[in-house]
C-alpha cells in the first residue's frame, strides 16, 4: 500500500454544498447595505467634527453612530454570531417595532426636521408632523432613516442574544449544527 492519498480524498471531507442563488443574493445585499451604512456613518460623523457648543444635534450623532455600528455588524454577521434562535429574532424584531412605535408616539422637540409644523413626532428624525387641528404630514426620507435606525438597534439586540446563547452552550446555537447567519 502506498502512503499517497487520492487527490479527492481531502477535498471530499471539506467540500461544502453550493449555497444557491437565493442565499448568495441575500449575502450580497447584506454586505452592500453594511458597507453603505458604514460609509454613511463615517462620513457624516466626520462632517460633524467642527462641533461647537450649541451646534451639535444629539439625535443626529446617535443616528450615525448606530448606523456605523449596525453596518459593521452586517459586514461581520457571518463570523460574529451563530443563529440567535426564536428568542433572538423576537427580541430584535420587538426592538425594531416597539422602538419605532414608542419613539413616534410622543411629540418631540428635536432640532431636526419639519420645523414648519407645531407638533412633530419621531426619533432620531421627525418624520410625522401636523399643525394643531391640521392635516398630518409624513416625510418619507426621514421615515426611512428612522426605520434604518431602529433596524440597526434591533440587529444589535439580535447579535447580542446570539452571542449570549453561544456563550451559554445552547446546542442549537452551535455553528456546526445550524451554520452561521447568511
Amino acid at each position: 500500500m502506498s502512503a499517497v492519498r487520492s487527490p479527492t480524498a481531502e477535498t471530499d471531507e471539506h467540500r461544502t454544498e453550493d449555497p444557491g442563488l437565493g442565499t448568495s443574493l441575500g449575502i450580497a445585499v447584506r454586505l452592500f447595505v453594511g458597507w453603505c451604512c458604514v460609509l454613511i456613518g463615517v462620513f457624516d460623523l466626520i462632517a460633524e467634527l467642527d462641533w461647537r457648543p450649541g451646534t451639535v444635534d444629539g439625535p443626529y450623532l446617535i443616528f450615525h453612530a448606530l448606523l456605523l455600528v449596525g453596518g459593521g455588524l452586517l459586514l461581520g454577521l457571518g463570523w460574529l454570531a451563530p443563529r440567535p434562535g426564536a428568542g433572538g429574532y423576537l427580541a430584535g424584531g420587538a426592538t425594531f417595532g416597539l422602538g419605532m412605535l414608542i419613539s413616534a408616539a410622543p411629540a418631540t422637540t428635536t432640532v431636526c426636521c419639519l420645523p414648519a409644523y407645531a407638533v412633530r413626532h419621531g426619533f432620531p428624525f421627525v418624520f410625522a408632523a401636523h399643525n394643531t387641528g391640521g392635516r398630518w404630514h409624513v416625510d418619507a426620507p426621514h421615515l426611512l432613516a428612522d426605520l434604518m435606525f431602529w433596524g440597526c438597534a434591533g440587529l444589535i439586540v439580535l447579535v447580542l442574544i446570539a452571542r449570549l446563547r453561544g456563550a451559554s452552550g445552547h446546542p442549537e446555537s452551535d455553528e456546526k449544527t445550524v451554520g452561521p447567519l447568511p
